[in-house]
């Protein structure tokens, strides 16, 4: 590794700084405001950070609009208890984000993510690769909710929740452009923007769309035996988003959203992984081109009953295509695999008691049903459909006990059904294998809260969440098999505190998951059942404005895990910790204002070493790595122009490290983005 000198200094600077503050928090991402001033909407109601008891990250606008995040995953990579993989959905507290639904296990079984992506309340579907989330535009935050959100989500939520709000429309005009350049292989980044009134008062519209292109700095071989059908390096995204708010003058208390938005991602996204001699010479094992395209339409209703009642409805239908070519040696040892993912969301809520902080609270009625169909052609032959769908009732109703007591008592019941027919063509066998199954859960929730004065508020909690079985179809014993739910029970003490006017502001979440029917993976790849194992720790975040024009910024999150029970199929991992489980992932940076319009700022976080299996085995040991950034803007009323620099030292370390085997006898690895630096310049009226 380089820059190894700078590396240990840099940890001992953020744990000095953590011993001083006591505290966690994300650097550059995450939102500067006063907590008391932040309002999170991935709870089913608006409210105040500082009224949270959910262990809660937020990346705010400022941040988003720098264009030093290209997508999603770049900006969640940053906050503590949170490993970001190559092509996965974010590891949250030591839960694996992908889960079951990993590759070729989502076509066998149809399995969910365990961490949800929500995107103005319309869930993210997730197929075998993360993709189709490069370009950060027009979003007004992203809100990452560690620990399990089940009785809030319900579906796929066992891990946490990102919860992506985008920006409304506007009676005022409002308008952007930005263009953006990274030295990546010439990533172009261009977006615009424009919001305002059709009718005074009453219609509104806002239109976004962005362009991300460029090339990605993998390596790959082109083979004289077969040539290219595409560009191996290529990475093209296009996004486009629409918004009519009516809010008609003879119901002033109706407001009506509607939403549309398209996505086409399409190159060299997904997985990254380099051969294991020399990752850094950007040789990929493997090379396809995916495209994943999306239409959602969406209407919220929003209708104001007065007396601090409100009833609220989201209607929503996604149509979701994914797909790739793989690239090989030979024609005839390519692969193309197709999928197209229908769904159709509702969910209605009634709060109660809005403006009475003694009693209130909503109840609400959910309804999904996912239609889907696949197929792969050519190296590989198999086909499927399925059909979901989940009914759920949920809510939660607060009462005070005292002038600074209140308990929270909440919850969900859920029913789910799958059906999936999966067909293959497999050592000369056709393979025709069904799932069928429903569930019937109950996800209770348990809140005390206490204001210990007008600065400081403690809570305690209880959720349960759950995540669905499901079945495989294993290639290594040739059988399809099936493997059962998981629960996890989850125990949170919380602390929000703002001082000095706003300028000093602490977070701290304590946790304690209890996990029941944990899914894994053995030694022989199949999915099976941990009987139990825990995790606990804390995170906690803090930020002070050490000066008017001096701005600190440090955090910690601190994680332990342990495999309590489990089946002898996985040999002695009794005592083992989960994967991406580090021990330590801590950030620190500062922020300089010269002037009113020039600001620099200077950051690095830090993920500690974690097993990238639940065997721990020492050869598959990644992490233990520091990166840092350095950030300038100038803004004035109608400029923005940003220049950064990603990985300032050129640190070089792994995410992902598989020893040598049969299939890849130099082994594999996934690494941290190399250094990149670029600038933007933004437009805005």
């Amino acid at each position: 590794m380089e820059c190894r000198a700078f590396k240990k200094s840099a940890i001992a600077a953020i744990v000095s700084s953590l011993l001083i503050s006591s505290a966690y928090a994300g650097v550059d991402a995450e939102s500067s405001e006063p907590i008391e001033k932040i309002t999170v909407y991935g709870e089913k109601i608006e409210r105040s950070l500082k009224d949270t008891t959910s262990s809660i990250s937020v990346i705010d606008k400022e941040a988003l609009d720098s264009g030093q995040y290209q997508s999603t995953s770049s900006a969640l990579s940053e906050v503590p208890n949170v490993v970001v993989l190559t092509g996965a959905v974010p590891d949250i507290r030591g839960v694996s984000g992908n889960g079951s639904a990993s590759g070729f296990n989502s076509f066998t079984g149809g399995a969910r993510a365990r961490v949800s992506t929500l995107v103005d309340g319309v869930a993210e579907p997730f197929v075998a690769d993360l993709t189709g989330d490069t370009g950060l535009w027009d979003i007004q935050q992203i809100e990452v909710y560690r620990g399990p959100q089940s009785t809030i989500n319900g579906r796929n939520s066992i891990g946490g929740t990102v919860f992506i709000k985008t920006e409304d429309p506007t009676f005022d005009w409002q308008g952007a452009a930005r263009v953006g350049y990274r030295n990546q292989d010439n990533f172009i980044d261009s977006a615009v923007m424009l919001s305002g009134p059709i009718l005074d008062d009453e219609l509104a519209f806002r239109v976004s769309g962005q362009n991300v292109t460029g090339q990605t700095y993998n390596k790959g071989l082109e083979y004289e035996t077969n040539p290219a059908p595409f560009d191996l390096n290529e990475l093209n995204t296009n996004r486009w988003r629409g918004k009519f708010l009516w809010q008609p003058s003879a119901i002033e208390d109706l407001k009506v959203l509607y939403s549309f938005s398209y996505n086409d991602e399409k190159g060299d996204s997904g997985r990254n992984y380099f051969t294991g001699d020399d990752p850094w010479a950007f040789k990929p094992i493997f090379q396809r081109y995916i495209e994943t395209k999306s239409t959602t339409h969406s209407v919220k209703a929003d209708y104001d009953l007065g007396e601090g009642r409100a009833l609220d409805l989201i209607v929503a239908y996604m149509d979701y295509d994914w797909g790739f070519e793989s690239y090989e040696a030979l024609a005839t040892a390519q692969q193309y695999v197709d999928m197209n993912d229908q769904s159709y969301t509702v969910d209605g809520k009634y709060s109660f008691g809005l403006k009475d902080k003694d009693f209130n609270g909503f109840v609400g009625l959910a309804y999904f049903k996912r239609s889907q169909d696949f197929g792969s052609t050519g190296s590989s032959v198999y086909s499927g459909d399925d059909s979901t769908k989940s009914t759920s009732i949920y809510g939660e109703m607060t009462y005070g006990l005292a002038d600074s007591l209140w308990v929270t008592v909440g919850g969900r019941v859920m029913r789910e059904e799958q059906l999936r027919n999966f067909n293959m063509l497999y050592q000369g066998s056709q393979l025709q294998e069904k799932l069928d199954d429903a569930n019937t859960v109950t996800l209770p929730k348990l809140v005390l809260q206490y204001a210990l004065n007008d600065s400081t508020t403690l809570a305690a909690s209880v959720r349960r969440g759950y995540n669905s079985g499901g079945g495989a179809l294993s290639l290594v014993e040739s059988e399809y098999y099936y493997y059962d739910e998981e629960y996890v029970n989850t125990y949170e003490l919380s602390s929000r505190s703002t001082f000095m006017d706003g300028d000093v502001n602490l977070s701290a979440n304590l946790f304690y998951n209890d996990f029941d029917g944990y899914q894994a993976s053995n030694s022989a790849r199949k999915i099976t059942n941990i009987d139990k194992a825990v995790s606990y720790g804390v995170e906690a975040e803090f930020s002070a404005m050490l000066t008017e024009n001096l701005q600190f910024i440090s955090g910690v999150g601190l994680l332990d895990s342990e495999i309590k029970q489990a089946d002898p199929s996985y040999g002695d991992i009794i005592g083992n910790q989960l994967n991406s489980a580090p021990h330590v992932t801590a950030n620190a940076g500062l922020k300089y204002w010269l002037g009113d319009a020039f600001s620099f700022g200077f950051s690095g976080n830090y993920v500690g070493e974690y097993y990238a299996d639940i065997n721990n085995t020492e050869s598959r040991v990644a992490g233990d790595y520091v990166v840092a950034r350095l950030s300038l803007d100038y803004q004035t009323d109608s400029w923005r122009i940003s220049g950064f620099v990603n990985n300032l030292f050129d640190e070089q370390a792994l995410t992902v490290n598989e020893p040598a085997s049969r299939s890849y006898p130099d082994g594999y690895a996934a690494i941290i983005d190399p250094r990149n630096l670029g600038v933007s310049v933004m437009y805005r009226f």
